[in-house]
């Protein structure tokens, strides 16, 4: 069984990193295969010291895009070259297999999308322990975290957003809250919800009157925005987590004709995003700095294998898009 497993390790190997296991001569051979393959203008970059794998969901969501951004930038500075594995968002194991399949190639970094929810703490030993350096990066550090973590906080996000909606909405804000398909268990421990809940306090009156959770897939915005307003026709103001579910939500209000009618406070940035922004669709977008995160996870790995020792947990932050006819 052993071997077997080996084997599969190694044609796994093959066809997922282009490099060969079996000696650390041919390894600094695929790093190069690596580069040439992963940067357009060859003669503008070094050749490529360190092999970084990056695991992350496969989705457009424009946050995810921005990581990927970030780190392809900052990798022909510090000498790296980049495969990237992408999974199902559905199928969060796929996940843990591209993590041993880079532990087994004893690639020198990894950076890997680590949701709130991970059960998983022990990554991190794991890899140091197999001379690979671990980065983790996404949105909530899970429970436990040690320094290291870069992302954007969920419970920020949440609480930027309930104050953009009672700025406009005040003790009258009834709000729907789509929540993220990544997260899992209670609304109420989401940070996300919390963070809405905490800035609403300021205006007695004004209530989260549903809250639904996205699925996986480009049309989740627009099925749990229809199903929050069905399940409550009162809601005035809608609450989006991600880019997605913010262009999905922005179409229905569309096609109920109620812009205008229904506050939408959105995620991230999209040409299709900025576009309902000029016209009134979506009265604010909470841009969270995403290739900050990704530029942020390529220094730490530099740092890291040069021998220092992560100190923090890093928030990238955000900034706020908000449309002419709501300010």
């Amino acid at each position: 069984m052993k071997r077997a497993a080996w084997i599969l390790a190694v044609i796994f190997g093959l066809a997922f990193l282009g490099a060969t296991l079996m000696n650390a001569d041919l390894i600094a051979g695929s790093r190069k295969a690596l580069a040439s393959g992963v940067f357009r203008d060859k003669s503008s970059i070094p050749a490529a010291r360190f092999q970084l794998v990056v695991v992350i969901p496969d989705t457009d969501d424009s946050f995810f895009r921005g990581i990927l951004d970030g780190i392809r930038d900052a990798a022909p500075v510090y000498e790296a070259a980049v495969q990237v594995f992408r999974y199902p968002q559905a199928a969060i194991s796929e996940a843990g297999r591209y993590y041993d399949i880079a532990l087994r190639a004893k690639v020198d970094g990894l950076i890997m999308y680590t949701p709130r929810n991970d059960l998983d703490s022990g990554r991190g030993d794991r890899a140091r322990r197999n001379g690979v350096i671990f980065v983790p990066v996404g949105t909530d550090a899970p429970a436990g975290a040690r320094p290291g973590f870069i992302g954007s906080g969920s419970l920020l996000q949440g609480f930027e957003g309930g104050k953009l909606i009672c700025e406009h909405l005040g003790a009258s804000a009834r709000i729907g809250v789509i929540l993220p398909s990544s997260g899992s268990g209670e609304s109420l421990e989401e940070p996300l919800y919390r963070g809405i809940s905490a800035a609403i306090k300021a205006f007695p009156g004004a209530t989260i009157a549903a809250v639904a959770r996205a699925q996986p897939g480009v049309l989740s915005g627009e099925e749990a925005a229809s199903s929050l307003l069905r399940a409550e026709p009162g809601i005035n103001a809608l609450f989006c987590s991600n880019s997605i579910d913010t262009t999905g939500a922005a179409q229905v209000v569309v096609d109920l004709n109620r812009v205008g009618r229904i506050l939408i406070i959105g995620a991230d940035e999209t040409p299709e995003i900025n576009r309902y922004i000029d016209k009134g669709v979506v009265a604010a977008s909470i841009v969270r700095d995403s290739k900050r995160i990704g530029l942020e996870a390529v220094r730490l790995f530099s740092r890291l294998k040069a021998g220092a020792v992560a100190r923090e947990i890093v928030e990238a932050g955000f900034t706020v898009k908000v449309s002419k006819g709501a300010e």
